[in-house]
């Protein structure tokens, strides 16, 4: 019964409405934010893919992330924080608007791969040509 009572009462506190993380010292732009998010998801995707191309690179995507937009990790854990808690509605926005950028970039990779393959495929039946032509005129 005192578990019970203790993950009660810890459930209830940890879900208080009125949370909302103080506001950074350094309080990152909204749009220089999303930024931040949108590169740290990428780069997280190009670690579980192929961990190689960072380590052949040396990119560290902490530090990576930290240079390109000069903070540290907690003005970024901060902000992280502050905008998760300041409203949901204005995290979901960014969360969806990262998510079509996402979308829009796989459609213009796999356009540009096709487009590769098309070409490949016209030098193949080209090279197929050639050889079919030759051995014709030796004939």
């Amino acid at each position: 019964m005192k578990r019970f009572l203790l993950v009660l009462l810890l459930v209830t506190v940890s879900c208080d409405k009125k949370f909302k993380a103080p506001k950074p010292d350094r309080l990152i732009d909204q749009s220089v934010m999303e930024e931040i998010l949108y590169d740290i998801n990428l780069l997280k995707a190009v670690n579980s893919k192929n961990y190689k191309i960072l380590k052949d690179n040396n990119i560290q995507p902490d530090v990576y992330i930290y240079e390109k937009y000069n903070i540290d990790s907690l003005e970024l854990r901060q902000n992280i924080a502050y905008y998760a808690s300041a409203s949901l509605k204005k995290s979901k926005e960014m969360e969806q608007r990262m998510g079509l950028r996402f979308e829009e970039k796989k459609l213009l990779i796999e356009k540009r791969i096709d487009d590769k393959s098309k070409i490949n495929d016209r030098k193949d039946s080209l090279r197929f040509l050639n050889k079919k032509s030759t051995k014709d005129r030796r004939k």
